[in-house]
């Protein structure tokens, strides 16, 4: 019996456009989060995330990803704590600040410090502070896994993204 480490197969070549595989992603309903942390000289970071998702029960582990071009990537990449704000309905504005290229998007945005010293932003749904568990290079992007250490939610109806806007849950 061979004790030979399995291996796979390279993977295809991918046969899909990057057009036509974001639009086949944007069919997929999200809610909107604003990932933070606080970088080594002190400054407060944060960028809107729609690639967001629970991992483990046991442990807590939530997941998201964040293209390593973006101006933001080399604070993630060296933080070792940061925060999920999962936004609210009414909190469309956050986001779009968070994803704009507005240099001190806390300037106008309501937040404070939570129970980790990281930036927790007001009026939304929830909130997690987490602890850097694993970072996984690949693609265009980090994968970010974080060992939830705090959560607290607020009895708000959530902010979801589809097709590309901004949508309000609307129960059936």
């Amino acid at each position: 019996m061979s004790t030979a480490p399995h291996m796979l197969a390279p993977p295809p070549a991918a046969s899909v456009s990057s057009d036509s595989f974001r639009e086949t992603l944007g069919r997929f309903a999200t809610g909107v989060t604003v990932v933070t942390t606080v970088g080594p000289d002190g400054r407060k970071v944060g960028v809107t995330a729609t690639s967001f998702g629970s991992l483990s029960l046991d442990p807590p582990l939530i997941q998201w990803s964040l293209r390593r071009s973006t101006y933001s990537h080399p604070v993630f990449s060296g933080a070792d704590r940061f925060a999920i704000n999962i936004l609210a309905a009414g909190q469309e504005h956050v986001s779009r600040i968070f994803a704009s290229p507005i240099e001190d998007r806390f300037a106008a945005t309501p937040h404070r410090l939570g129970e980790h010293r990281l930036p927790l932003i007001e009026g939304a749904l929830a909130w997690l502070e987490c602890a850097l568990e694993t970072r996984i290079e690949s693609g265009d992007h980090s994968l970010f896994i974080g060992r939830v250490l705090t959560a607290r939610i607020f009895p708000q109806d959530p902010l979801l993204h589809w097709g590309g806007a901004y949508h309000r849950l609307h129960a059936i």
